[in-house]
């Protein structure tokens, strides 16, 4: 076994090992999970702001059947009579979840509800930030395989026996 080979395979692992949990870290990170909603009024229930740009995306799990996602300009305006007139459409609908794109401003999601809404708001960043903390977890995982091997082939390297004959 070459111990100098297997040790260089250990940092090469640990490298990766970091790099992975690095990149995992950063991409969950830049996900904004909001559930809690504060009440204004009677029955009115509203998010934290929520600030997209023209690359993010945002889902509406569990959406109330009164309320939807409001730009912040129409804010004070909006009540449950004329919440369908100011709230912005879905692209599309997926497992009873409404999801947005290609959005950009502040905006709310505003329920309006006798009780705190069960609806769970997922605003995903820009595309370049996600691809960035991708790439970070695909070289984690290379340099992880890398250093398996590296230490592989120290394990199963032998020393060399040093020359018994002298030299001249």
């Amino acid at each position: 076994m070459k111990t100098r080979t297997v040790a260089i395979g250990v940092v090469i692992l640990a490298l990766g090992v970091a790099l992975f949990v690095g990149g995992a870290l950063g991409a969950l990170g830049s996900v904004t999970l909001n559930r809690t909603f504060t009440q204004p009024y009677p029955g009115e229930y509203v998010s934290a702001e929520i600030v997209l740009n023209s690359s993010s995306g945002l889902v509406v799990a569990s959406p109330v059947s009164t309320g939807g996602l409001i730009e912040a300009q129409y804010l004070g305006v909006v009540n449950s009579t004329n919440v369908g007139t100011y709230s912005v459409s879905p692209s599309s609908t997926a497992a009873g979840d409404q999801v947005y794109k290609a959005l950009a401003g502040d905006f709310y999601y505003v329920a309006f509800s006798s009780t705190q809404p069960a609806t769970t708001i997922v605003a995903t960043p820009a595309k370049g930030s996600v691809a960035s903390y991708g790439l970070l977890v695909l070289g984690g995982i290379v340099f992880v395989v890398a250093g398996v091997v590296v230490m592989i082939i120290g394990a199963l390297q032998k020393k060399r026996q040093p020359d018994l004959q002298a030299h001249p």
